[in-house]
C-alpha cells in the first residue's frame, strides 16, 4: 500500500523540513493545500517541494477553477514540473475554503470539467479554448497527471471519465467502498477504461498515540473537516445511518470554513462531539488509535482493495506524526 502525506504549509521553512523528512520516511507522494486565506501559496510551496526532495511525487490536493484562470494554473503546474523532473500531478476539486472564504460559490461540475480540459489541453497540445476564447502555452508539451478530488456519485463519474486519478473522500466502510469503485468505473467506460486504469488515492484522516483515547479526542478537527467535504451538497445515496443524519446536517451547516483543519481552533472539533459523531466518523474516515489499532486498521483496509492513502494529520507538527507512523505503524524507518 502506497502512503502520501498531506501537509497545509504553516510557513515556508517547516514546510521545507516537512518535505525532506517524509522522503526519507519513506512516504510515497505529497499532497499540498490549496486555501490562500489559510496557507502559504500553493505553487510557491510546490517549488519547494521540487527542490527539498528527489524521487517523491507532490501536486496540489487541491486547486480549484476559479482562483486562477487555467491558463495561469496549467502554466504554474508546467513549471513545478518542469522543476522536478517529471515529478508533479495536478490535484483539483470545485472549491472549498479557498473559494468560500472569498465569498464564492463552488465551481458546477460541467465548469470544472470545461476547466480541466483547458489545462489538459495547454499542457499536452499548448493551446486550448476556454469559454469560447483561444488560450496558448507555448512552452510546455507535455503529460502532468490530473488528479479529481471527489465524494459524491456525479464526481466520482466525472473523475473515472477525464482524469488520471481520483483522491476518493467516502470513507472505508466497506458497501461505500463498493459504491465508490463502482461509480468511478462507470465513468471511466465512457472514455474506454476501467476503474483498475486510474491512480486512486483514499483520504484518510490518521493519528496515532500510545493513548487511544487521547488520539480519538486529537483528531477530531480533522473528522470535522471530512464530514464538511463529504456530506457538504447531499446525504443521498451517502449510506449514513438514519439515526446520525440530523447530527450531520447539524455539524454542516455549523461548520467554519475560516477554521478549516485548524487545529488550534476549537469550533470545528467540537461540533463532531456536539452532535455525537465522534465514534462514527472515525469509523469511517479515520485509521487512529494506539500503533497496534493503526496496524490492524491498515490490514483491513488492504482487504477492502485499499491500495493508496492520502493521509491527514491536522496537528501542528507533522515531523512527530511522522516518524510515529513509519516506525511504528508501518514499521518501515
Amino acid at each position: 500500500m502506497r502512503h502520501g502525506i498531506s501537509f497545509r504549509p504553516p510557513d515556508a521553512h517547516s514546510f521545507a523540513r516537512w518535505c525532506r523528512r517524509a522522503e526519507e520516511l519513506g512516504f510515497d507522494a505529497v499532497f499540498i493545500a490549496d486555501s490562500q486565506s489559510l496557507y502559504r501559496e500553493l505553487y510557491v510551496s510546490s517549488a519547494i517541494c521540487a527542490m527539498e526532495t528527489s524521487e517523491i511525487i507532490f501536486g496540489p490536493c487541491v486547486t480549484n477553477p476559479l482562483t486562477r484562470h487555467p491558463a495561469v494554473a496549467a502554466s504554474a503546474i508546467g513549471t513545478i514540473n518542469e522543476l522536478s523532473g517529471g515529478r508533479a500531478f495536478w490535484g483539483i476539486a470545485t472549491g472549498d475554503s479557498a473559494v468560500l472564504n472569498l465569498g464564492l460559490r463552488p465551481a458546477k461540475l460541467a465548469e470544472m470539467r470545461e476547466y480541466i480540459l483547458a489545462v489538459r489541453g495547454m499542457l499536452e497540445e499548448g493551446n486550448a479554448e476556454y469559454r469560447g476564447r483561444p488560450n496558448r502555452l507555448s512552452w510546455h508539451k507535455s503529460h502532468v497527471p490530473i488528479h479529481i478530488a471527489a465524494e459524491g456519485p456525479r464526481t466520482l463519474r466525472l473523475a473515472g471519465e477525464v482524469a488520471d486519478g481520483v483522491i476518493i473522500g467516502t470513507g472505508f466502510i466497506p458497501e461505500v467502498i463498493a459504491d465508490t469503485l463502482a461509480f468511478i468505473d462507470e465513468g471511466a467506460r465512457k472514455s474506454g477504461r476501467r476503474v483498475e486504469d486510474l491512480d486512486l488515492w483514499w483520504l484518510v484522516d490518521a493519528h496515532v498515540d500510545s493513548d487511544g483515547e487521547r488520539a480519538r479526542e486529537d483528531i477530531r478537527t480533522s473528522l470535522a473537516a471530512s464530514a464538511h467535504h463529504s456530506f457538504a451538497f447531499t446525504l443521498e445515496g451517502k449510506r449514513i445511518p438514519k439515526e446520525l443524519e440530523s447530527g450531520i446536517r447539524a455539524l454542516r451547516d455549523g461548520y467554519k470554513t475560516s477554521e478549516h483543519n485548524v487545529i488550534e481552533k476549537g469550533h470545528n472539533a467540537a461540533l463532531v462531539d456536539e452532535y455525537g459523531l465522534r465514534d462514527y466518523l472515525a469509523e469511517r474516515f479515520a485509521i487512529v488509535g494506539t500503533p497496534e489499532e493503526c496496524r490492524k486498521r491498515l490490514e483491513d483496509m488492504e482487504k477492502m482493495g485499499v491500495t493508496g492513502l492520502r493521509i491527514n494529520n491536522a496537528l501542528p507538527d507533522r515531523t512527530v506524526f511522522m516518524n510515529t507512523w513509519a516506525k511504528e505503524v508501518r514499521g518501515v524507518a
